[in-house]
């Protein structure tokens, strides 16, 4: 009988394969040529199911997303429902705290200059409708949370959203860079949304709470 082929699986296998050598030797390695070999497969292969390098790129960015978001699901699942307690385990999962979330972070990094996959995309160029980004998901995300509590006086929902939508990028930095512990991103995301909800404990930010 003929072998049955698991296109999803194979696709699966090969973004997985752009993932290992983009964290060895960056974006610019990860060429068909080199995510065949990596993936035990041909170019020929990887040129039939992704056609161009941008929508192999784009294509490994939903992958490296949908586990993500299997984990953010997780995280959220665990709390209490709460617009707190939702936003903590939110913007914590966004930390890179173990391996699975710091080769999201880093794949997230390495796939940021959007001119890698727009290149081929209709649909982002001349104008056009574009998708929402990550960040506006996330701000959109943390807008709705806030506004479902009571936070503290003087708080606008949108502008706090901001400030912590532009805060976790730079928090998930420091922590890939060492300088930062995962506690303090932690202990930092607290001290935000304890701010904006009201009240800060006086010991939010005991634990190394600055870069070094």
């Amino acid at each position: 009988m003929p072998k049955i082929v698991d296109h999803d699986e194979r696709r699966r296998e090969i973004t997985d394969a752009v993932c290992r050598i983009t964290l060895r030797g960056g974006l610019a390695r990860a060429t068909f040529r080199h995510v065949a070999t990596e993936a035990g497969t041909s170019s020929r292969l990887v040129q039939y199911y992704f056609g161009t390098k941008a929508e192999l790129l784009e294509t490994t960015r939903r992958h490296v997303g949908d586990r993500s978001i299997a984990r953010l699901k997780a995280w959220i699942e665990a709390t209490d429902g709460s617009p707190r307690a939702v936003l903590g385990a939110f913007l914590k999962s966004f930390i890179p705290s173990d391996e699975e979330s710091r080769v999201a972070m880093l794949m997230y990094v390495a796939l940021a200059d959007q001119t890698l996959i727009a290149a081929d995309r209709p649909d982002l160029r001349d104008g056009a409708a574009k998708p929402a980004t990550e960040t506006q998901m996330m701000h959109a995300m943390i807008v709705e949370q806030l506004e479902r509590a009571s936070l503290a006086p003087g708080v606008d929902p949108r502008v706090e959203a901001t400030a912590i939508t532009a805060m976790i990028p730079g928090l998930g930095q420091y922590v890939l860079d060492g300088s930062l512990p995962v506690a303090a991103a932690f202990a930092t995301i607290d001290y935000q949304l304890d701010r904006a909800f009201g009240g800060v404990p006086a010991d939010a930010l005991a634990t190394n709470g600055a870069p070094t």
